[in-house]
This record gives structure tokens, sequence and C-alpha cells, in this order.
């Protein structure tokens, strides 16, 4: 099997929430990583991570109210209760933690000294990475993690220290890049960004608004006043910001072990004309259904496929007591094939959207935290989702990232007064649990009508993230009260069992599924 199948292979495992090795590990001793090059280890490191972002979104997309499953498989207990386990999605442990290990070969490699970007964009990814594990699992191994038979049993971290450490990471990887005066330069190894470095240090600055927004949500006088200084430093950046949708895209082909980890999961596998299973397992939920159409949203068109009446029908979120069948994949909504999420095995990883980032830097521009032009910002983090997500074809390029299109203004137009979309509102129309429209209106605050944008332009590309504002802000308002038997949602993944059965001593005790990150409300 060559090293590209493996990648892919490492992929579908991971997407499947699988707690197994990775296939990039190189070296069987991290210690002597001595007989391949950074350049050589960079594009499958950056390959498995679009993978394990993958399923993080999967679990996302459950999590934070995308999706619900059908009633053609049974199982699904936690997406379905939230009751969760110790080996729900305790892959994403392993397997990010793998990763990590691949940038950290990169990083202390023999011949690391030769290849500073390189060595730059392993430290920005690494921070990529354990930025995700902070955010499922809180305190996390970090100053003592992914040193081999060195330790094989590492200490744990306070998140709150971790997240400051991410961003001098970030800070000294653009440091780093500025200084680096190898001929040594990233080229198609490097399948984000072809080695433009320039964009590199906009993707870790970009990354540095997302951590220190998430840190600015605690009632912590000492870290806000941290946070007002960092975001300071985010008024100008050295490199600026991402202007485009950051993609992984290694050369995914509809081949044996080359396809996209996530058509190759929902989609269809190679060779076959019938889709995997797993898309008929899960269908949107009402909630999004609904307040797609409540919006005449047009995206919702381009991501999922109206049923056997012609309808756009989404399934309960949960089965605390649905007060309807759950619905089948003929009856409900699926993924639409050629669709946005769909488009073909060849399509693309986002790591991150250009729409999550406008967003993000509409919020802190509107709390004061950055200077700039909030509702700017805000009306081109909707105009880059259209850009993102309303397409037809499989390979159409995107055209500029905030530019006008036909749909994104008739969205605008269509919400002129509507406090969930229109900037200027302050009240959207009344509805029920289910996101039905019912009589009278409510009011709206800025606040939840940027994260709600958000939420809509992260579905299933960036889930995680809109997962994590949600227990943020609160934000959008998802109707728990038919999903868990707790009613409530959880707050984070327990502990794995994995390093339970192996590092017990350090792993904190006392903690459970509705134990709050450090920057969490809900």
């Amino acid at each position: 099997m060559n090293t590209f199948s493996k990648v892919l292979l490492a992929a579908t495992l991971t997407t499947a929430a699988s707690s197994c090795k990775s296939f990039l590990d190189v070296n069987t001793n991290p210690n002597s990583a001595t007989a391949v090059t950074p350049a050589q280890l960079l594009a499958n490191a950056e390959t498995v991570t679009a993978a394990n972002y993958t399923s993080y979104n999967a679990y996302g997309s459950f999590a934070a109210g995308y999706w619900g499953k059908s009633n053609a498989v049974s199982g699904y207990n936690e997406e379905r209760t939230y009751n969760y386990s110790s080996t729900y999605y305790q892959g994403l442990w392993s397997n990010t933690f793998d990763n990590i290990e691949d940038y950290r070969l990169i990083r202390t490699n023999a011949m690391a000294s030769s290849y500073p970007n390189h060595v730059a964009i392993a430290r920005i990814m690494e921070a990529y990475n354990f930025l995700l594990l902070v955010d499922e699992y809180g305190d996390i191994p970090y100053t003592t993690a992914v040193q081999g038979l060195g330790n094989t049993q590492p200490t744990f971290d306070k998140q709150q220290d971790i997240y400051k450490d991410l961003v001098v990471q970030l800070k000294g990887a653009v440091t780093d890049i500025n200084a680096a005066t190898s001929a040594a330069m990233p080229s198609t190894e490097d399948v984000i960004f072809r080695g433009n470095m320039n964009k590199w240090k906009a993707f870790a600055n970009s990354l540095r608004l997302r951590i220190l927004l998430r840190e600015s949500s605690t009632n912590d006088a000492t870290l806000n006043a941290y946070v007002k200084t960092e975001m300071a430093l985010l008024n100008s950046p050295d490199g600026g910001f991402i202007t485009t949708d950051v993609l992984v895209q290694p050369g995914y082909a509809a081949n044996s072990g080359q396809q996209n980890p996530f058509y190759n999961t929902y989609g269809f596998a190679v060779g076959t004309t019938n889709t995997t299973s797993t898309y008929k397992f899960t269908l949107p939920t009402k909630y999004f259904i609904n307040l797609n159409q409540n919006l005449s949203d047009p995206r919702v068109t381009q991501q999922y496929m109206a049923n056997k009446s012609g309808a756009y029908v989404g399934t309960n979120l949960g089965e605390k007591s649905p007060p309807s069948p759950v619905l089948s994949a003929t009856s409900g909504s699926t993924l639409l094939v050629g669709g946005d999420f769909l488009r073909g095995a060849n399509q693309p990883t986002p790591l991150m959207l250009l729409a999550e980032h406008l967003f993000s830097k509409s919020e802190a521009e509107y709390r004061g935290l950055l200077s700039g032009d909030a509702q700017a910002d805000y009306t081109d983090g909707i105009r880059a989702s259209f850009q993102t997500t309303y397409r037809t074809s499989t390979t159409s390029s995107s055209a500029a990232p905030v530019a006008p299109t036909p749909q994104s203004e008739a969205y605008l137009a269509a919400n002129v007064g509507n406090g969930l979309v229109d900037w200027a509102a302050t009240t959207t129309p009344q509805t029920d649990a289910y996101g039905n429209i019912t009589s009278g209106t409510r009011t709206v605050s800025t606040l939840e009508k940027i994260i709600t944008q958000k939420w809509i332009a992260e579905a299933v590309w960036g889930s995680i993230e809109a997962w994590d504002d949600f227990r943020r802000t609160g934000f959008p308002i998802i109707p728990i009260s038919l999903e868990a038997s707790s009613g409530k949602f959880p707050s984070r993944l327990f502990y794995p069992q994995s390093e339970l059965n192996t590092n017990a001593a350090n792993v904190p005790t006392g903690v459970t599924q509705y134990t709050k990150i450090f920057w969490a409300q809900q």
C-alpha cells in the first residue's frame, strides 16, 4: 500500500471514531526520526489532520443540533440521548495526539534546522490540534505530552494555561517565518497553502482570534485584561487574516484509499453506485430545516435533498418524548449528492471557513475587543458562506471570498426587518421548540444574530466550532427539552477509556460530561 493510500485509510478509520494508531507514524521510535526530512512528513501530517477534523465535525453535527438519526438504523444512543460514555468518540483523543506526534517529529527531526518554514507550519498545526483537544476535554497532557517512550504517563495541564501558551506558540511561529532564510521552502508537500508562508501567518493570526474570543467569555478580570491586551495586537497583525477558506487538498481522487474522508463515509465507497449505509443513518434536524426555511435560505437546497414528497423535512434532534416517528431516509431529507457536502470524491476538506473568521471578527468588533466595522464583517460573513455553500458544481472554484452573489443578496433582502439576519433589526417571529413560527415576536440581541448566522454557515464543515460557540454563548436557541433524558446539554466529552486504562493516575477525577470547559456557559 502506498503512502497516500495509508493516509486515506487512516482518514476513513478516523472518521469512524477509531482509536487505532495513526498510519502516519513513520518511525516506531519518535526519538530517532533521522531517515526522513520534514518535507517528507508534512503532507501526511496535514492530511491526517483533515481526516481527524472530519470526525470532530461528525461529533459536532449531532451535538450542535444539525443532525439527528433516521429510523433506518438502531443505536446512536449517545447522539439521541446525550448520555455519553468514556468510549464515545474516544478516537478523537488518540488520533489527535498521534497527529500531534507527527508534527512534533517535523519539529525535532535531525534536519529540522534546515527546514525552518516546515517547522513553523508544524508549530501552527500543533496549536490547531491541541486547541481541538482542550475544547472537548478541558485539562489535557501538554507540557509532557508526545514524548514517546520518554514519558508514557504524561501529566495533565490546566486548560487555561494551555490556551495562553497556544497564543505564544502561534505568535512564535509567525516570528519564525519572518526569520526563516533557508532555501528549503515548502512546495506541493504543503497540501494546505502550497508553501505560501504569508497565508500561514494569516492562518496563525485567525487561530489566535478564535482562541482569544473563547477566552473573552469568562468573568475572570485578570483573563479579561489579558485578552484585551492580546486582542490589541490583532488590530494590525503581521500577515493579516485569512481571506479564503482554509482547505486541505492532498489530491483526493475516486480511487481506493484516496477519496475525501467525508465523501467516503457519507457518500459513496469507491466504485459503487449506491450510497453508504451511513448516508441513510443521518438526517438534518427539524430545527435546522425550519430555521433555514423561516429565513428563506436557499443554502439548504444545496446541502440536502427534498424527500419523496418534494419537501425539506428534518427529524427529531433527540428521542426523549418524540411527538412523531423518527423519519426514514425516504421521508426525511438526506445529503444532496453533488451538493455542498457531497460534491465529489475529490472535494477538499476545510480546516477553517472564511465565514467563521468573519463572524468571529464581527463579534470581537461589536464587543469592542477589536477595531473595525462589525456590521461590514457580519455581512461579509454571510456572503462568504454563500460563496462556500451555494454552488452546484463539484469542481467549481470560489470567486472573490466576500463578493455578493444573487443568492446572498436575495437572502439579505428577504430578511429585512428580521432580527436574526438584518443587522439593524431587533425582533424576529416567535417559534416553538422545533423552530415552527407561531404568533408574536421576540427580541434578538446582536450577539444572538451573529452567532445564529455563524451557526448556519458552519453546518457540517465547521460543526465542532459551532458546538464550541453554542457552549460559549448559548446561541442559537436549540430546543433542549426534546433532546436529552437529563434535560440539559452535555458540556464536554468524558476522558477516553483508553487514557483511563493507561494513565489513570494522572487523569483528573470528578469530571463528568457536565463539567464545563473554562470558557463555557453551557
